[in-house]
């Protein structure tokens, strides 16, 4: 009993076989505890290397007769409007989708398919990230939702 006791206090709710209370999507991790390792510092002078070697991919998957190639336009635009927006100091880059969408004037699933494509094909990655609210477990935030 104090073992189930003790997983409580941790943020484990008792007798779901060690599941957080706090549902997260999963591989997310803690915002403000990760960060530093997985940004790094990016260098202006390597924004027309990386916007090249974009196009360069683009033409030469590109199969005769096709509009577009593996990346597609729309992934080039997104590309370039990220390397606007990149902190070159810190390499920290996390424009919401709204201001991709305002910058590159593409709708929401055009933006979410680019970013798609150019995550598949390893021109960016992301980094999940979550706040923890304290509340435990689906109980106590249908609670809270009653009181307001």
């Amino acid at each position: 009993m104090e073992l189930a006791f003790e997983g409580f206090a941790r943020g484990v709710e008792p007798g779901r076989g060690g599941r957080a209370a706090e549902p997260v999507r999963r591989h997310s991790r803690p915002q403000g505890r990760c960060e530093g390792v997985f940004w790094r510092p990016f260098k202006p002078r390597d924004v027309a290397r990386y916007l090249t070697a974009a196009e360069r991919f683009e033409r030469a998957g590109k199969k005769p007769g096709d509009r577009c190639g593996p990346l597609g336009t729309v992934a080039i635009e997104v590309l370039r409007e990220l390397l606007r927006l990149v902190d070159y100091r810190t390499g920290r880059l996390d424009p919401a989708l709204t201001t991709l969408m305002a910058r590159t004037k593409r709708s929401k699933d055009a933006v979410v398919r680019a970013l798609a494509a150019l995550r598949r094909h390893g021109f960016v990655d992301w980094l999940r990230r979550y706040i923890s609210t304290g509340n435990l477990g689906r109980a106590a935030r249908h609670l809270l939702a009653q009181q307001r």
